[in-house]
């Protein structure tokens, strides 16, 4: 068993994906959501490698994956994602999708189904499921129209007020909300170049 996680590099369809890779067992995908990385699942990940092979990306775009040249998509992501597992010599896995990592777990397993042992997805709305229109129209994410030029240079130096509102504003206890050494590992993963306009494309995809 790998008692740490080892971060690795894949090469799929001419994106490089950033993950790592621990323990041994059954295989678990993790997908983190906005405003994160693949860190935000450093907490569990001692727990799970206990019993499984956990494989944790970034996902392509964010973090130290690099920006597809071909536009980024749930769908794209789910499909490299699921390139990344098989390159790794695994068919079957429990995909567990966080926020946007959600969207793209349910992607997942629509494409892949009969490779799906198990799907968990939490922290955000499903489209096409009944009642999403009225959460996604709602005035508290109005995050997910926030893209474009203008926005951008509107959040561009100001990244840590911005994210702010989802640590801090959507947080049950924002004083048990996100460590300060993840908001600051997070705030210079989203500040480089392309990024945060990278992130927002899963809003709009």
């Amino acid at each position: 068993m790998k008692s740490e996680s080892v971060s690795r590099y894949a090469h799929i369809d001419g994106a490089k994906i950033h993950y790592t890779l621990s323990g041994s067992g059954a295989a678990v995908i993790l997908l983190h959501g906005f405003a994160e990385t693949s860190r935000m699942w450093i907490p569990i990940l001692p727990s799970l490698r206990e019993k499984f092979t956990v494989i944790a990306p970034d996902l392509p775009g964010i973090g130290n994956s690099s920006i597809p040249d071909r536009g980024i998509g749930m769908k794209t992501a789910a499909i490299q994602i699921h390139d990344l597992v098989r390159s790794l010599d695994i068919t079957k896995a429990r995909v567990v999708g966080h926020d946007i990592g959600l969207m793209v777990a349910y992607a997942y397993a629509a494409l892949f189904p009969s490779e799906v042992e198990r799907l968990v997805v939490m922290d955000a709305f499903l489209p096409g499921v009944e009642g999403w229109e009225s959460i996604y129209n709602s005035p508290t994410f109005w995050h997910f129209r926030f893209n474009g030029s203008t926005p951008e240079a509107l959040v561009k130096g100001r990244e840590s007020i911005y994210f702010s509102y989802f640590w801090n504003d959507l947080a049950a206890d924002r004083n048990r909300s996100i460590p300060k050494s993840d908001r600051k590992a997070y705030l210079a993963a989203y500040s480089r170049p392309g990024r945060m306009r990278a992130a927002w494309e899963y809003f709009v995809s």
